[in-house]
Parts: C-alpha cells; sequence; structure tokens
C-alpha cells in the first residue's frame, strides 16, 4: 500500500511555505511516496506550494482536490504544465471536485456535474496538446468569459505525465468521474462510508462508469484517511472532534444516512438529528463540538496515541485494500504538525 500525507492548507494556516517544504522532506524520508495540497480561498495558493515542493523534493505530486469554480481549465492546465518541468519525471496529479460545502458562500457553484465534466475534458485536451475551442463547453465558456471560438492551446508541453482524478464522491460524480478521469479520490468521508456498507456500491458506480466508456476498471484509487495522533491523546481526540461531526452531519443531510448505516458505525441517530439542530440554530464551535461524541470520532477519524492510532490504521488498512485502494492519503494529522508527522512516520506507516 502506497502512502500520501495532503497538507490540508487551512489547517496549516501557522505554517509558512518553508516549513511545509520542510514537513515534506520529513514525509519523504519517512516513507511517504506522494504529497498532495487542498485548494482553498484565502490560503496559501496551492499551486505556489506545489511548485515550492517540486523544486525542493524528489516525490509525487497533487492536488486534492482543485475546485472546479476556483480555477478555470487553461489556468490549471498551465500551471500544472509548469510545475511538471521542475519534477523530475515524478507523476503530478490533479484532483477535480466542486469542493466542500462551504464552496457555494465564496463562488456561484452553478451546474456541478456539467462542469466537471466539461473541466475533465477540456483540461485533459490541453495537458495532451490539442486545441481547445470553449464552444464545445459553453457552460465553461460563459462560467468563465471565455471567447468560445478562439482556439486555445499551451505553447509548450508537460514534461511529467500528469493524472487526473475525480474528488466527486456522490452518485452521479463518480458516474462522470469514471466517464472522464485517471483515478479516484475518495475524500474524508472514507472510514464511515466503509464502514456504514456503502464503499462496494460507490466503487460499483464509478468503475461501471469507466467500463461504459472504454476505460477498462484498473483506475488507481485513492483513500483520503482523517488521522490525529499525539503522544498527548486527549488532544488528538478533541483535534478531531468538530471535523467527525460535521462529516455525519454531511453524510445525514446529503447522503441520506440513516439509522441503519450510523448503527452499523456504532452511532446513535439521534446524537447526529441534535448536530443537525444545533447546527441549523447557529451553534458556535464550541457549542457544536459538545455534542459530538466519541463515537462520532471514531466513525471517522483514527484519533488517539501512536499505540492506538497504529493497531487501528492496521484494520483500516485492510478495508482499503479489501476495496481495491492504492494509496492511504493522511489528512490533518494532529494538533501539532510536527509531531503528527513524525509520529505517523515512526509509528504508523512502518506497522503498513
Amino acid at each position: 500500500m502506497q502512502v500520501g500525507v495532503q497538507f490540508h492548507l487551512p489547517t496549516y494556516k501557522d505554517h509558512p511555505v518553508p516549513e511545509l517544504v520542510s514537513l515534506g522532506k520529513t514525509a519523504k524520508a519517512g516513507g511517504v511516496t506522494q504529497l498532495w495540497v487542498t485548494d482553498n480561498l484565502q490560503s496559501r495558493n496551492a499551486f505556489v506550494v506545489l511548485a515550492a515542493l517540486a523544486s525542493s523534493i524528489p516525490i509525487n505530486l497533487g492536488t486534492a482536490v482543485t475546485v472546479q469554480y476556483f480555477r478555470n481549465p487553461v489556468d490549471l492546465a498551465d500551471s500544472l504544465a509548469a510545475i511538471s518541468e521542475i519534477m523530475d519525471g515524478d507523476e503530478l496529479s490533479v484532483g477535480l471536485a466542486r469542493g466542500n460545502a462551504n464552496t457555494p458562500n465564496l463562488v456561484n457553484s452553478p451546474k456541478p456535474i456539467s462542469m466537471l465534466r466539461q473541466t475533465a475534458q477540456s483540461l485533459r485536451r490541453l495537458l495532451d496538446g490539442e486545441t481547445v475551442r470553449f464552444a464545445e463547453y459553453p457552460d465553461l465558456a460563459s462560467y468563465f468569459n471565455f471567447n468560445p471560438d478562439f482556439a486555445f492551446s499551451l505553447n509548450f508541453k508537460p514534461k511529467t505525465p500528469v493524472r487526473l482524478y475525480c474528488g466527486a464522491n456522490g452518485p452521479i460524480g463518480l458516474k462522470v468521474g469514471g466517464e472522464t478521469m485517471d483515478g479516484l479520490i475518495y475524500g474524508g468521508e472514507f472510514k464511515a462510508v466503509a464502514g456504514a456498507g456503502r464503499m462496494a456500491d460507490a466503487l460499483e458506480t464509478f468503475h461501471g462508469a469507466a467500463e461504459k466508456a472504454g476505460r477498462g476498471n484498473g483506475q488507481p484509487k485513492i483513500a483520503e484517511i482523517k488521522l490525529s495522533v499525539s503522544k498527548d491523546e486527549s488532544a488528538a481526540r478533541e483535534f478531531a472532534r468538530h471535523t467527525s461531526g460535521r462529516r455525519l452531519l454531511n453524510l445525514m443531510r446529503r447522503g441520506g444516512y440513516g439509522h441503519e448505516e450510523f448503527s452499523r458505525l456504532g452511532v446513535d441517530l439521534g446524537d447526529v438529528e441534535r448536530l443537525d439542530i444545533a447546527g441549523r440554530e447557529g451553534a458556535d464551535s464550541r457549542q457544536f463540538g459538545a455534542l459530538v461524541t466519541e463515537q462520532m470520532i471514531d466513525a471517522v477519524f483514527v484519533a488517539g496515541g501512536p499505540e492506538f492510532c497504529r493497531e487501528r490504521m492496521i484494520e483500516v488498512n485492510k478495508t482499503a485494500q479489501d476495496h481495491g485502494f492504492q494509496q492511504l492519503m493522511f489528512s490533518e494529522l494532529g494538533p501539532n504538525v510536527q509531531e503528527s508527522m513524525k509520529l505517523l512516520c515512526d509509528d504508523v506507516i512502518p506497522a503498513l
């Protein structure tokens, strides 16, 4: 099983780019084979961070994920191709999706499925050296104000392989990903979705669409693992609390999860419903977190001390292997990222 690490840039807001490079070097020395960065407005620019990593560390890189509304495909293609020139042949990957639940609060987010499909198709063609007229992609032309009849093409070629990953995990998004992209990133709800018994159906949707499109069914799959590891077990658990509640609330609101699914996770549906009420009534972070149970944390995160996380990750690794995933992408990491990165590399990865 390959191991990746995602730099969740909002979480790492207090770590300037040189520190991110240093963390990347620690990860590489500890057995990590790919570094990923998130794409968040108001955080450090993902592509600047990727360029800094590429110039300092010989390792595979990627975005998990690029938000289809934040970057137009021409700008995205020339950014990726330029970064590839300093990567010495390592793979550069780009995950594509609509972003998180906050995206519509930041930008207009129309036609998410059409935008995903058209972004993947036009980006692939641009990276492959083809000429693209956005009259063929009318939703992109309208959203990004492209001249629909202009012939866009890069005037240079990527020097490394660039692979497109589907970061959309809903059924229609998975279908589009299977039809148009090279692989799949299953996001931060991986542990909960697998535990609830929903993963096989999701993967069948993705691979079924790929086969129908003539792309086979051997696409690489990456599982995002929410990790919070620290020698201070209480701090590790507290770090994971708020995000765990939000993730499970999303599964209820958008995924249609009910009593059966939450029971498989050891979570009481009534507890999730109380979170829903609190969120709708404007509860602040402290009030919301107070309603998140320990069972909710364990449904979403691997969170605790290094020995606990090592044992739990052996189980999660087997689950990922059983579902045909090739990489575990660790995200968040813990309350002190330097300590957590060292514990991940020294205590968790060797057990995998």
